[in-house]
């Protein structure tokens, strides 16, 4: 009976020093389900269950360990933010609302807006240094509401980014009969309806915009199939990265450096922050 007691503390103590380790790394690091990998999606796996999904999520802007470093620019419902990990061009860069919203299907018109007007000026800033934006949205996840929604902003060389169109109705007709459950169309052309008028509301998709104007929009049938860097995973394409740049997992940057990042970032937006109006 002693040496079964023995054993219960030993265990105990085993487990209390486990959790006090953990508490310590997750103070210094942040828990690794807090960290938005764009491969899983971002998923936090809380033992709250009264944990509401602001304090799950670290995009929603309230939450406290949002990654206020990152923020570049603040509007009244929506921010602009650089990525916790190293870019895929330089000048990659998010719009997100502020509060927990899934997709830009279903926001509000003056959250609409406001992405909109982040987009527009973003366009103009680009266009300055001989690029053009291609505009990323993944929505998946609607049920359990998990996943924040997440303009990804991509600038390309011009001549690189012409061929975008092209690149990502292959890359997705390629790929159809791979996801594809149903004859229906996928891949649909959003210059005439717009990305509201082309997506029946609650159902996945990945959206891609090229400037303000066109773009393609593909409800997604099987989210388990999809996998949610195909986006990004055709920029790399794009650009020619090497392989393995395409299947590698985000490499976090330090703190300074993208500090650093964000500062080299907030001088070039100066000139065309339309927030400021807001004050």
């Amino acid at each position: 009976m002693r040496r079964a007691n023995d054993c219960l503390s030993w265990g105990k103590r085993k487990r209390q020093e486990a959790e006090n380790i953990k508490l310590i790394q997750n103070k210094q690091y942040g828990r690794a389900d807090d960290e938005y990998d764009f491969e899983d999606g971002p998923c936090r796996k809380s033992r709250k269950k009264v944990a509401t999904q602001q304090e799950r999520c670290l995009f929603c802007f309230e939450n406290p360990n949002q990654p206020k470093h990152l923020v570049v620019s603040i509007a009244n419902f929506t921010y602009l933010m650089l990525p916790q990990w190293q870019p895929v061009v330089p000048g990659h860069c998010f719009i997100l609302p502020m509060q927990h919203e899934s997709a830009t299907r279903s926001v509000d018109n003056y959250v609409r807006e406001e992405i909109r007007n982040f987009k527009k000026c973003l366009i103009m800033m680009f266009a300055k240094q001989g690029k053009d934006l291609v505009f990323l949205e993944t929505v998946m996840g609607l049920a359990p509401q998990r996943r924040h929604c997440l303009i990804e902003c991509i600038p390309l060389p011009q001549k690189i980014a012409k061929q975008g169109p092209l690149y990502f109705k292959k890359a997705i007709e390629e790929a159809e009969h791979e996801w594809s459950q149903h004859n229906a169309k996928k891949l649909i052309d959003t210059r005439v309806k717009g990305l509201r008028a082309s997506v029946p509301k609650d159902f996945p998709y990945f959206h891609v915009e090229f400037g303000l104007n066109s773009g393609f929009v593909h409800v997604i049938d099987d989210e388990m199939q999809f996998k949610s860097s195909f986006g990004l995973d055709v920029i790399r394409g794009m650009l020619r990265l090497p392989e393995e740049e395409v299947y590698r997992r985000r490499r976090y940057e330090s703190v300074d450096a993208k500090k650093q990042a964000v500062a080299n970032f907030a001088r070039d937006w100066e000139p065309f922050d339309w927030t400021k109006q807001l004050d």
